[in-house]
């Protein structure tokens, strides 16, 4: 059954593409298949979840507040935030509690 379905998704794949080289719009690819699935998640009443941290976090339990089980989940490590944890919740919302963040905060408020 599994092989059934990886079939017909390569299916889709490639008349999605074959669609989008007939129209002009092979080069806006990555931005459709964005838009599609901003989309879905929409109408789904899912999310899209960046979690930035400066290292790989082992703990996964700690997401579970934000996280529900058909979410799209990206984890990203970011060096830049020197320690702690940014989440962006479809690409609007964020929450960033990065060391970077306070220092930024820290400094400009002196200035």
């Amino acid at each position: 059954m599994a092989e059934k379905k990886s079939v017909n998704e390569k299916k889709m794949v490639d008349n999605f593409l074959k669609i989008l080289q007939k129209n002009g719009d092979l080069k806006k690819a990555k931005q459709i298949i964005l838009l599609a699935e901003k989309l879905y998640l929409q109408k789904t009443g899912n999310k899209n979840i960046i979690i930035e941290t400066a290292r790989k976090i082992s703990s996964k339990g700690m997401l579970d507040y934000f996280v529900k089980k058909n979410d799209v989940v990206e984890e990203k490590v970011n060096p830049e935030i020197i320690a702690g944890i940014k989440i962006i919740i479809n690409n609007e919302q964020q929450l960033d509690f990065s060391l970077s963040k306070k220092l930024e905060e820290v400094f400009n408020y002196e200035s």
